[in-house]
């Protein structure tokens, strides 16, 4: 049996490469792993939750935990494998990747970095070390179009496509969670990292409250991930606002039904924004580092957005709320904006289908193990 190296450093990540694992189940899978690629039965070498973050300073703490994962991830190249499939997170990745062109190993780059938005820099040592790279997006072709000739390009369009899913309406969902029937659900999706949750879900809570003044119809909702439940029920803790917390034990994808069943949604910049214009309910932006992270990344980024709907949309569909914009006073007044608008509640919904359109067809993941197969 052929072994595949898959390092994901994100739960997005995650979500793409078990979809991966389960369809190429032929070979023994071995990596940096999430919950969901454990359970499509990949063998852990770290997990992606303990070297996940979000922001330069914030990754301080953690960089020694980082730093280990690497050298656990590079004596397993050194024990043999056939393949090294990289998942975004460029930092970690970039360098994984030279291990194994130094080791002879094949390498495959499945959803390339985001090196249009910043890091074009980059661009040569992806080349360098990448035998085939594994593009979503359309427009990337002419953004590595002086690098083909060294590597394999492919695009297959937008993995979200297939793995978006929800089993329950609206009527279910309530009933599982045990919340009344004529309430509206608000979703409050604070992220996958402690760091966010930590920095975010407390600035979330006092912004419900003050929603919760003007909307007394409404009940709050937070998914949360196996990784920050525990962060995520002590920080409500202290909470006077009426919510719930859902997890796996209660939807296989608990985010998605939040999204899917909200009247509005408070979401954490990243892959869950994307996951929501998918699903089409209205929501806003919100994204807080520290100052210096801010800072050092507003003079590397080439792009006017930093939300990947505004990006594919090119103009501003769904506010973004920064830094000292992302406040509760602020996501309050912007949430209750949409709320009272019923016109631009509709015209967001309709922006969002667009969104969804330029994502491409389907099929994504089939076209990405075909690949591989064939590469293999």
């Amino acid at each position: 049996m052929k072994k595949i190296f898959i390092s994901a450093g994100e739960i997005s990540g995650d979500n793409y490469a078990s979809e991966l694992i389960k369809l190429l189940p032929d070979y023994r899978w071995i990596g940096i792993t999430g919950p969901k690629m454990r359970e499509s039965g990949c063998e852990t070498v770290e997990r992606l939750e303990d070297i996940s973050v979000v922001g330069l300073i914030e990754a301080v703490p953690k960089y020694f935990r980082i730093r280990k994962a690497f050298k656990k991830a590079v004596n397993e190249l050194e024990n043999g494998v056939d393949l090294l499939i990289v998942v975004d997170f460029p930092g970690f990745n970039l360098k994984l990747l030279e291990e194994a062109k130094r080791r002879g190993i094949k390498t495959v780059y499945f959803i390339a970095p985001q090196v249009w938005a910043w890091g074009k820099g980059r661009i040569p040592k992806i080349a360098k070390n990448t035998d085939i790279l594994i593009s979503i997006w359309p427009f990337e072709k002419e953004v590595y179009r002086d690098y083909l000739n060294k590597m394999n390009f492919e695009y297959v369009g937008h993995p979200l496509l297939d793995i978006i899913k929800t089993e329950t309406d609206e009527k279910q969902f309530k009933q599982k969670l045990g919340i009344p029937q004529e309430k509206k659900i608000f979703g409050l999706l604070c992220g996958s990292r402690e760091s966010e949750v930590k920095t975010l879900l407390p600035i979330m809570l006092k912004a419900g409250e003050l929603i919760k003044k003007e909307r007394e119809e409404i009940h709050f909702v937070i998914p949360a991930t196996p990784n920050v439940e525990g962060l995520v029920r002590q920080i409500v803790s202290n909470s006077r606002l009426s919510l719930t917390i859902t997890t796996k034990k209660d939807f296989k994808n608990p985010s998605y039904e939040v999204m899917k069943h909200s009247v509005f949604s408070v979401i954490a910049s990243g892959t869950a924004t994307l996951e929501a214009s998918i699903i089409g309910n209205p929501f806003i932006l919100v994204y807080k580092v520290s100052p210096i992270t801010f800072f050092i990344g507003k003079m590397l980024v080439s792009i006017d957005f930093l939300g990947l709907p505004n990006l594919i949309a090119g103009r501003e569909v769904i506010k973004e709320l920064l830094q000292k914009d992302c406040s509760p006073e602020t996501i309050a007044k912007e949430s209750l904006r949409y709320l009272s608008d019923e016109n631009l509640y509709q015209k967001t919904k309709q922006d969002l289908r667009k969104v969804k359109e330029k994502l491409g067809e389907g099929g994504a993941l089939k076209k990405t193990a075909d690949i591989i197969k064939n590469f293999i």
